[in-house]
Parts: C-alpha cells; structure tokens; sequence
C-alpha cells in the first residue's frame, strides 16, 4: 500500500511536470504562427499561476473527493487544455485559456493531492519525500522535451504536437487515478481553522516567489536565450540537462534537509541559482560550460520545492501542510507570470537577456535575506 501511494503521485508529477519543457514550443510559436516572446511567456506564466492558485482550494476538494477523483479531475482538465489549444490554429488567446488556465488548474489539483497525501504516510522522512515526488515534477520535462522535439525534429505542427500530449497525458493519469488505493487520505477529516501569523505566511511567499524567479525565468526562456549561439540540438540537450539537475537536486536537496538547517541550504542554493542565471544573461561561453550553468541554476531552482515545503511542514506540522503551503506556494505562481515574462518582455525590448538575469540573480539574493528574516521572527517569538 505505501509503495503505490508513492509511486502512482510520483507518475502523475511526471505528466504534470511536461510544463517545464515549455521552451521547446517557443520558437515554433513564434516562428509558425506568430506570437511574440513576450505572447509564449504569458502562456506559460498563466499555467504557473493558475496552477498555484487552485491550489488554494484543493485541499478542501481533496476531503470530499478523495485521492482518486482529485487525479481524474486533474487528468480531464489537463487533457482539455491541450486539445483546445490544438484547435486554436495558433490563435494566442485560445492557447492562453487553454493551456495557460485548464491545464493549469488540472496541474494544481493534481499538485497539491500527489504532494500532500505522501508526506502524511512518511512522517518520518518528509524531506525526502517531498523530494521525490516534487522531483517527479521536475523529471516530467525531460519526457516531453524528448518526445516533442523528436516529434518537431520530423516535421510535425507544434499544434499537433499539444493534441498528442493532450490525449496521451490525459489517459495516463486517468489510468493511473482508477489503480490508486480507495484509502481515506491522511488528514482529510474534519476542517481545523487556520490560524497562522499573517507575518510569517507574508514573508515566506515573498521569499518564494524570489527564490523562484531566476528559475522560471531560465525555464520559460532558455532555447530563446541560446538561439543564434548553439545548435537547437544543444539547446534540446539544455533543457533535458535542466531538468535532470532540478529532478537529481530535488532528491538531493530532500535528502540533506533532513540532516542539515533549512536555512543554509536554501542560502547556498539560491546564490549558486543567482549567479548561474547571471553568467548565462551576460557571456557566451562553450557548449560544456553552457551545459554546466544550467544545471547549476536547476539545481538550485529545484531546492526551493523542497526546502519551503519541509519547512512548512516542520513549523506548522504535516497535517496542516494541505492548507497552508498553498498559500507560500502562490508566490511561485506570482513568480511564474513576472519571471517568464519580464525575461520575454525585456528580449522584445534589447534583444538579450542581460538585463532580466540581472533582475533575477538580485531576486535571488533577496529571497535569503527575506527568508532569514522570517526564521529570526521566529526564533524571536520563541525566546
């Protein structure tokens, strides 16, 4: 029983995850069908931040619904999405609402019930859970990165491209959501009233949404910010490297935090994060070096998933961290419509990237200085 309550969230991060490949369908947006840089951003930030929002609500639908019905109301929305955005003959507002909104909401349903239910199995080790299912997300772009680009290698419309993943992610999940076990989801009894301090949940959604700003930046923009220099196969291979970073650091980051202060993990995380995502805006350099900066901004982006969700757990306890991570969590959704699309409206402007990486190497070192600055009020409080 416990091993498919693992595994089975773990495959549905996987599909879900695919957003993260969203770079691979830039340039055949913009080149095919016309959308701006800024246009495809707005795409992928709206995903981000519909995802983080439902959310919010999830935690509710996740007591009367159950586990299964959470996953197939994901996999319909998600399928939706995609189908209608395969329809759109490259209309950007039907996109928008399409894969920008359904798919996204489908993504947070799934999100918040693959995560939560897990980490109520395995108190003991929630670090490391909260790892590998989040970093189940991570791995979902290196499937789809490979798949599409194979697909778009051989001639076939990005348009067509959506429909296929619309139909075959959909079922997926859906078969997935009919395997899981009918057990009664770990906390989902009767709601308790939440009662954080306004002060703490503020400061740890502005330090996410900093912390997170450099990497959706990088994930929304990357084959854009090295077309010209390298090879679309290179960049291909970027975006799987990215996400092999993201997946390995979030297994890797969950392992350490259950060792080591939250606190400095994060530190040194998001500075690696700041000024990889710095030299990448700012030099052109080999290939190899290329690979390498990139998987370092990966896996820094991917400690911020596991570090603020472990931390969640541990100060507010793993049976409220349904209720409350979502609203930390919206900062990544708050981050996923200004990092994506400031990196896309400043390229439309100056026609490079120094400037947003700039932008998001100092998010990054603020997200420390935020985050620290909510640990000192507690230790305070404590006192």
């Amino acid at each position: 029983m416990k091993r498919a309550i693992l595994i089975l969230p773990v495959s549905v991060m996987i599909f879900l995850g695919g957003i993260y490949a969203w770079s691979m369908f830039v340039p055949p947006l913009q080149h095919g069908y016309g959308l701006s840089a800024s246009q495809t951003q707005w795409i992928f930030g709206a995903v981000i931040a519909s995802f983080t929002t439902s959310m919010i609500g999830a935690d509710r639908l996740l007591r009367k619904i159950g586990f299964r019905g959470m996953i197939l109301a994901a996999a319909l929305l998600y399928a939706s999405g995609y189908l209608m955005a395969s329809y759109s003959a490259g209309h950007f507002e039907i996109i928008f609402i399409g894969i920008g909104l359904l798919s996204g909401i489908g993504t947070g349903l799934g999100y918040m019930s693959s995560l939560s239910v897990p980490v109520g199995w395995f108190p003991m080790r929630k670090g490391l859970v909260t790892g590998m299912v989040s970093g189940g997300f991570a791995a979902g772009s290196i499937l789809l990165t490979i798949w599409s680009g194979w697909l778009l290698d051989r001639g076939t419309d990005v348009l067509d491209v959506f429909r296929y993943i619309g139909v075959s992610y959909g079922l997926l999940m859906a078969l997935i959501a009919f395997a899981l076990p009918r057990e009664k989801p770990v906390g989902a009894g009767r709601a308790e009233k939440l009662e954080v301090p306004f002060s703490r949940l503020l400061l740890l959604f502005v330090a996410m949404f900093l912390g997170t700003f450099a990497g959706l930046m990088v994930i929304g923009n990357l084959k854009l910010m090295g077309e010209g220099v390298y090879t679309d196969w290179q960049l291909s291979a970027a975006i799987v490297l990215f996400s092999l970073a993201n997946f390995s650091g979030r297994l890797g980051w969950g392992w350490v935090s259950d060792r080591f202060p939250t606190f400095a993990l994060l530190a040194v995380a998001l500075l690696v994060q700041g000024m990889s995502t710095f030299l990448l805006g700012h030099f052109r350099f080999p290939v190899v070096v290329f690979y390498l900066l990139v998987m370092l901004t990966g896996m820094g982006f991917g400690a911020n998933f596991v570090l603020f969700a472990r931390e969640t757990a541990h100060e507010f306890g793993i049976h409220r961290l349904g209720k409350i991570y979502p609203f930390i969590f919206w900062g990544y959704g708050l981050a996923g419509i200004f990092g994506p699309v400031t990196g896309g409206e400043l390229f439309d402007r100056f026609q490079d990237f120094s400037q947003a990486t700039l932008l998001s190497l100092m998010a990054s070192l603020l997200a420390i200085g935020v985050f620290g600055l909510q640990l000192w009020m507690v230790k305070r409080k404590s006192a």
